[in-house]
């Protein structure tokens, strides 16, 4: 990789980024000036799939990723206020923004999305004043726009598909407003497929900058009646590689067990039991509400189906977390889920104590 520069009053300014590699990380200084500008084309017509910008940029001149067909992650700082135009013209591969935000300053977050029209995942780093960063995970859907020829009356006017418009209009005064992002969550249950909503509702819950209990407690909801969906995608996400992207990481699925347990004993707290009903019906009726049936926590089918949906990831860590989960939690109240896998001697097996992995595990619930 070549670097072709010039050094300004401000800074420095790298015009060209000659036969690029796939990751290209831009340096905060050169020469011990910092880099405070791209030029027009820097890496346009490359094969780039990463960018990495330093800290202190300001500037991208025009057509900056023209033709990167390939770029599909962007890495940058929020002071880049001087955005060229066309800067991804043919660069519709982009799925991935990160970029922090220093608290009191401007930022560019508003215009890089305005020219991003597909889905993108983003990942906000909030600095503030103190020094403390502070995390959200977003997905903006895709939208697109159609241009209608009414004939007969002569005139033409543009059809908006997609509800990815609505969620790029939620700044104000380029502050970025999570609760109005956040309140837009009834339209893209409507309008997008279930796993980009799971994971939508699952990164603002386990990341959740800006997020309020009122909306919370909506995601917490969704992703619960969803349990399926958010258990596949946190298993996926196990064996995520760089070929796609995602706003998930490996090591979450006991967050969503934890979520489900946490579910019915909210229900239990909420439904008061019913005297003229056995204690059976009772545990129905609140299983009932979650959809899933009571027993102490999540359901023995629910984990089942985690375990199998594991077992066809070939993700035998997390089979082996699973598997211990369902015994201590099932042990004497179903046997089908005995640690054995199923199988049952026709007596109540002695009290011991459950065996431990003598591996370091990468999660613990």
């Amino acid at each position: 990789m070549e670097i072709q520069y010039t050094l300004t009053g401000s800074g420095v300014c790298i015009d060209r980024i000659a036969d690029p590699d796939a990751l290209v990380i831009v340096p905060e200084k050169i020469e011990g000036h910092p880099v405070t500008s791209l030029g027009a084309y820097v890496l346009s017509g490359t094969d780039v799939e990463e960018v990495r910008l330093p800290s202190r940029l300001v500037r991208i001149g025009a057509y900056g990723f023209y033709g990167c067909r390939k770029l599909a992650r962007i890495y940058c700082h929020s002071r880049v206020l001087d955005l060229g135009a066309g800067l991804f013209a043919d660069a519709q591969r982009i799925e991935l923004l990160d970029i922090t935000e220093y608290e009191g300053e401007k930022s560019c977050f508003k215009d890089l999305l305005s020219e991003l029209r597909q889905t993108l995942r983003v990942r906000v780093h909030r600095v503030g004043r103190d020094g403390e960063t502070r995390e959200a995970r977003l997905i903006f859907p895709e939208y697109y726009e159609e241009w209608v020829e009414n004939t007969p009356a002569r005139i033409t006017f543009a059809e908006t598909h997609g509800c990815g418009h609505r969620y790029r209009y939620c700044f104000v005064n380029r502050e970025f407003q999570y609760a109005g992002y956040d309140g837009l969550f009834a339209h893209v249950k409507v309008q997008e497929p279930e796993e980009l909503v799971t994971e939508l509702a699952i990164g603002r819950l386990l990341y959740s900058n800006g997020l309020t209990e009122e909306h919370a407690k909506l995601y917490r909801v969704y992703v619960r009646e969803h349990w399926e969906t958010a258990g596949r995608l946190l298993i996926a996400a196990d064996g995520w590689s760089r070929d796609g992207a995602t706003n998930l990481e490996a090591g979450r699925l006991p967050w969503l067990v934890e979520l489900l347990d946490e579910g019915v004993a909210a229900a239990k707290e909420a439904a008061e039991p019913d005297a003229g009903r056995d204690e059976t019906a009772n545990k129905e009726t609140i299983g009932s509400e979650l959809g899933q049936p009571a027993c102490g926590g999540m359901s023995s089918g629910q984990m089942t189906a985690f375990i199998a949906e594991a077992q066809r990831a070939g993700d035998t860590e997390m089979v082996s977390w699973l598997m211990d989960f369902r015994h201590r939690r099932f042990r004497g109240t179903d046997p089908a889920a005995d640690f054995s896998g199923g199988r049952t001697s026709g007596r109540e097996p002695e009290e011991k104590e459950p065996r431990r992995s003598l591996r370091k595990r990468r999660f613990e619930l």
